[in-house]
């Protein structure tokens, strides 16, 4: 297969303009998971653009989630996956009032394009669009098939896209893929993710009387609050790590080559320890010790506790129910069950039996070799794109769902950049990096085919 990669690319450059004013139209609508109907506006709004480009789609309803888009653009045999989410406002974002411009109106200023989601994650999903679009703009077929997989996220740990995954693997099947998205640092160097964290969420309950009493009876009752906290006390030491027996079990250890990339890796530890108004980490971590433990390290986190009559009063009662939320971040190489049963079995050791233990979410971590051929591939075609060495980060700290598509390379790139205030007021992307995303992403397309002939 013979094509020519400067014309794509000088395609790209033809119609810059076009492609920003159809990211403008999809940043303009407002995807937020608490309005369904926004959320059904925007799959259909992908599914006609990939449709516009000469690919094909499907905007599929299913359980536990909004719309998924999938679809194709065809090209060469080889096939590269790119998963992304339409959905906005991951974390609190401020008030709008915040915004130098409206959040949803998608304006230009200054080079940048301001906009809700524009970074996280609507710029890297056009991105990938346009660049198979260049290729059909230049006269020419693509060098490989791209395949699309959009999700609209219903609930932030995506319950359904296990089973969409699962339902749709004939049309999602590929050679590699691009994961959602990533940005550049202020040095202009992009960041290659290659992994995800795995998350199992818990809410533990005890109850341990019929009603709430008064407490006149706690000389002969228990209380629901102070068995719940002993189980919970029991989970972890005095300084918050997980004692519990088999939690770590499975935890890849660094090879050199992971380490030697760990250690290349930024932490800002002043910006971190002001943020959270402490003069120290729980293990005094110093910037390299800091960067690798948020990434390398699995966590249990109590993340909630409630329980008894919280009225801003004197209330005389023995809580007859208390619950909590745990959270459990995975690391590469744990399995979730597993740690469920090794987190039930200590309970139940522990003489906490009766401590239920419900799961509200799951899911399974997930990395990529950064030997893998896929990743120097991605990393070279970034380094001939931006100018830049890129940054490759063989683990990362946000949890995901990589993990439905594990035993396929990924790597995770976008458009943004790390001071672009994602999820934040004035979340924006620069128009120079939007360019440089859909020239890399054709790069990648081009050395995919250009390896598999040679």
């Amino acid at each position: 297969m013979t094509f020519d990669i400067e014309a794509a690319l000088a395609a790209v450059d033809e119609h810059l303009d076009e492609f920003v004013a159809e990211l403008q139209e999809l940043c303009r609508i407002r995807s937020r998971r608490h309005e369904p109907d926004q959320m059904v506006a925007t799959a259909d709004f992908i599914g006609r653009s990939l449709e516009r480009w000469g690919g094909s789609s499907q905007v599929v309803e299913w359980e536990q989630s909004h719309p998924y888009v999938i679809g194709e653009i065809t090209g060469g045999p080889q096939r590269l996956l790119h998963f992304n989410h339409y959905d906005v406002e991951v974390e609190p974002t401020g008030d709008d009032d915040q915004w130098i411009v409206p959040p949803y109106a998608a304006e230009i200023v200054d080079g940048r394009l301001y906009a809700r989601g524009v970074g996280d994650d609507k710029g890297a999903l056009m991105s990938r669009i346009h660049a198979a679009a260049a290729w059909r703009l230049s006269g020419q077929e693509p060098p490989v098939t791209s395949r699309f997989l959009f999700e609209g996220k219903q609930w932030l740990h995506s319950p359904g896209l296990g089973s969409f995954v699962e339902a749709h693997r004939e049309e999602l099947d590929a050679d590699a893929s691009l994961w959602e998205n990533s940005w550049l640092d202020a040095d202009g160097r992009l960041l290659l993710k290659l992994s995800e964290k795995g998350v199992l969420y818990l809410r533990l309950t005890a109850t341990t009387i019929s009603r709430e009493l008064t407490s006149q009876n706690t000389a002969l009752l228990p209380s629901a609050t102070t068995r719940l906290v002993a189980a919970l006390a029991s989970l972890q030491d005095e300084n918050g790590d997980c004692v519990v027996p088999g939690f770590a079990d499975g935890v890849e250890e660094p090879t050199p080559r992971v380490a030697e990339l760990l250690a290349q890796l930024p932490f800002d530890v002043d910006f971190l320890l002001e943020r959270a108004g402490v003069e120290r980490f729980r293990h005094d971590e110093d910037a390299a010790a800091a960067a690798s433990a948020i990434r390398v390290r699995p966590t249990l986190t109590i993340a909630a506790v409630e329980g008894g009559n919280t009225a801003d009063d004197v209330t005389l009662g023995i809580p007859a129910t208390a619950t909590a939320k745990v959270e459990v971040r995975l690391v590469a190489g744990q399995d979730p069950d597993a740690v469920l049963a090794a987190i039930e079995k200590h309970l139940v050791a522990g003489g906490f039996g009766d401590v239920t233990v419900d799961v509200m979410a799951r899911s399974r971590p997930n990395r990529t070799d950064p030997d893998h051929p896929f990743v120097d591939l991605v990393a070279r075609t970034a380094r001939e794109t931006y100018g830049t060495e890129p940054v490759v980060e063989p683990y990362t700290q946000w949890i995901g769902n990589q993990g439905v598509l594990a035993g396929l390379p990924i790597v995770g790139v976008g458009v943004s950049r790390a001071d672009s205030g994602i999820d934040g007021p004035n979340e924006n992307i620069r128009l120079d990096d939007y360019r440089n995303g859909i020239r890399h992403v054709i790069a990648v397309m081009a050395a995919m085919a250009a390896e598999a002939s040679a």
